[in-house]
């Protein structure tokens, strides 16, 4: 199942079909039309929606499709802003004539055919096209600039098509913008229904909420619609879905992961060379770590659309960084009290690895999602540096010995990982498709932790399957419980947001 534009380019005649609902864009220009519709569709590609702060970046009318399950379930048509609405309401009342009632479909019809022989009001003439096709409409305005008379006469000519309509308030990021209420007072005399939205911040579930609207507009729609909104709610439980099994595959590779480095015992400096060896597993440890979440979140920035996006590291931390007083690193994973209360409920104790010899060497820290050159590791709560378990072992006939790393004993290192890419998770949700120019997701550095926020139900059944990951015993008892709490994390975070 997939969530998609279409866009492509369309002859007068062909914008509308009966078997699907449509729905003409329309408003004046710089009104923000492209941004609710690269929104409201998950569209961040300029090549399919231009968004510029340009006005008039829309020219012609163009047709973007809702896909799901390979088939077109609802189509919007971005229409050229108003250019000289006053002088077109002019025009059409002229053409109408006195004491003949109110203009209607035969007056536009009439006021198109004739602009377009004179070769007048070509931007008025393009938009109109649709709705006299029989389209709905869409009428985007910015509820923060003044109700103008060219705004008036924008209303009124709507108001002529007769056609279902729905006003939308695109609030720019504004929580109150000044002249909203002038708005709703006119607005609500000529439309069937008027809705706030903000293409620059809306949700999933604003994104539905205005979908959903569509069905109090026209009532003739509504069983296609009511489907529609079936297949989407569908779709979007199955993003969720697949958002989880990459969350858990990176958890169960990052705690399962191993690197190796091998020394000469009879060189001559076998400590040094030891020492570089363990520095050097270190590094490519860390290295790796960094790698794979960075790979896991640009998988979740494609289940959720942003194909113009990618991941970065996480900003570094230098390697003076202390553990103990740094308090935004302090705030990631379980608490000590939770830690010991989840590891005593599954009988893991107070910890996941196994203490091993460290020869008294300290590995370091630093950025687990910095890629630092130094393989250092500044993700773990506690007021000790963690060290990777390390294991020697003598090689074969030809002598030496191999290093191996991996993973770090502290207790919170599945705790820290996972809140990380939670943290990745809600940040990929807030992100509105209609944001363009950096083409970057920068990581964010969390103020407290979303793990240690889990009922207990969910830390245990995480803290079971950590456990048999850790131990090589990932059953799919264990597994499939940790996948539900998962699911269950991700879809609380979307209704917190």
């Amino acid at each position: 199942m997939a969530m998609r534009p279409t866009n492509d380019s369309a002859s007068p005649g062909a914008w509308v079909t009966d078997a699907v609902p449509c729905f003409a864009v329309v408003g004046k220009v710089n009104m923000g039309k492209s941004a609710v519709l690269a929104t409201l569709l998950e569209e961040d590609d300029d090549r399919i929606i231009r968004i510029s702060p340009e006005p008039g970046e829309t020219t012609r009318c163009q047709r973007l499709s809702l896909v799901l399950d390979g088939i077109e379930r609802l189509r919007f048509i971005d229409t050229p802003g108003f250019q000289q609405p006053i002088e077109a309401l002019r025009a059409i009342r002229t053409l109408h004539g006195d004491g003949h009632g109110t203009p209607g479909l035969d007056t536009l019809r009439a006021f198109v055919a004739h602009s377009r022989k004179a070769k007048v009001f070509e931007d008025e003439c393009r938009l109109l096209e649709p709705l006299l096709e029989g389209a709905g409409i869409l009428y985007v305005v910015d509820p923060g600039v003044p109700v103008y008379d060219s705004f008036l006469a924008e209303i009124e000519i709507l108001r002529f098509t007769g056609r279902a309509r729905l006003a939308l308030l695109n609030q720019r990021g504004t929580d109150t913008p000044a002249h909203e209420p002038a708005w709703r007072e006119h607005l609500g005399k000529a439309f069937n229904l008027v809705r706030a939205f903000d293409a620059h911040r809306a949700r999933f579930a604003a994104r539905r909420d205005l979908l959903a609207a569509l069905n109090q507009i026209d009532e003739r729609d509504r069983d296609h619609l009511d489907a529609t909104m079936a297949l989407l709610d569908a779709e979007w439980q199955q993003r969720r879905e697949q958002a989880a099994e990459h969350i858990q595959s990176f958890l169960r590779a990052a705690l399962r992961l191993r690197e190796h480095a091998h020394y000469a015992e009879d060189g001559p400096a076998p400590a040094t060379a030891r020492r570089e060896a363990v520095q050097q597993a270190s590094r490519r440890y860390f290295e790796r770590i960094s790698a794979m979440e960075r790979e896991t979140a640009d998988a979740l920035l494609g289940i959720y659309r942003h194909t113009a996006v990618q991941a970065q590291a996480m900003a570094g931390f230098g390697e003076n960084l202390d553990l103990a007083s740094d308090e935004t690193w302090r705030r990631l994973g379980l608490t000590r009290q939770q830690l010991t209360w989840v590891g005593a409920a599954v009988g893991a104790g107070a910890g996941i690895g196994l203490d091993a010899a460290t020869l008294g060497h300290s590995l370091g820290i630093g950025a687990l999602i910095g890629g630092l050159s130094g393989g250092a590791l500044a993700f773990f709560k506690g007021d000790a540096i963690p060290t990777l378990k390390l294991d020697m072992a003598r090689l074969g006939p030809l002598g030496g010995r191999r290093v191996t790393l991996g993973p770090p004993r502290n207790a919170n290192f599945a705790w820290v990982l996972l809140d990380s890419v939670l943290i990745r998770y809600r940040q990929i949700l807030s992100r509105a498709h209609a944001r363009r120019g950096d083409g970057a997701l920068a990581a964010e550095v969390a103020t407290e932790s979303i793990a240690r926020r889990l009922p207990g139900d969910r830390q245990k059944a995480l803290a079971r399957w950590f456990r048999g990951v850790a131990r090589d015993r990932d059953d799919e008892q264990r597994s499939s419980a940790g996948w539900a709490a998962l699911v269950e994390t991700l879809e609380a975070i979307e209704r917190d947001l």
